[in-house]
């Protein structure tokens, strides 16, 4: 983000299934599906990535949009294929996911840090590294 590098890829975190579907800890999913909604983008499912892949327009720039397809604790598997594939660097990544220490209706947004105990984010960090964009959801306890 900042001056130089647009968001180039959003990935939501989530755990997949129906039964998962109206957890709260499903609410990085509901971000990149809102955003998807929005700009009439599509998911569909990508095994190469084993991840629900889109591609929208926001504020004039391309978007790949990823919804991991994989338990929570996987999900940098999907998030490396993608970047990977389309070579989008780390700091053009946003990953939103949910947290618990934040009230619902709360949201923090910055640049690179540590994982919180957050395993979605643990295991991106350990396959990515750790300078990409995170948007914590607000989900309490």
């Amino acid at each position: 983000m900042g001056d130089k590098t647009p968001l180039q890829l959003i990935a939501g975190l989530g755990n997949p299934g129906s039964q998962y579907q109206l957890t709260r800890h499903n609410a990085g999913f509901w971000f990149v599906d809102e955003i998807a909604r929005r700009t009439n983008a599509s998911f569909r499912m990508d095994s190469k990535f084993n991840a629900e892949v889109a591609k929208a327009h926001l504020a004039g720039v391309d978007v790949i949009l990823v919804k991991p397809q994989t338990y929570m604790n996987l999900s940098g598997d999907a998030v490396q294929k993608v970047m990977h594939f389309y070579k989008v660097p780390i700091e053009a990544v946003l990953v939103a996911h949910d947290e618990i220490d934040l009230a619902p209706g709360v949201a923090r947004f910055k640049l690179g840090g540590g994982h919180g105990g957050h395993n979605g984010l643990r295991d991106i960090s350990k396959k990515v590294g750790q300078q990409y964009w995170r948007l914590r959801i607000g989900v309490g306890h």
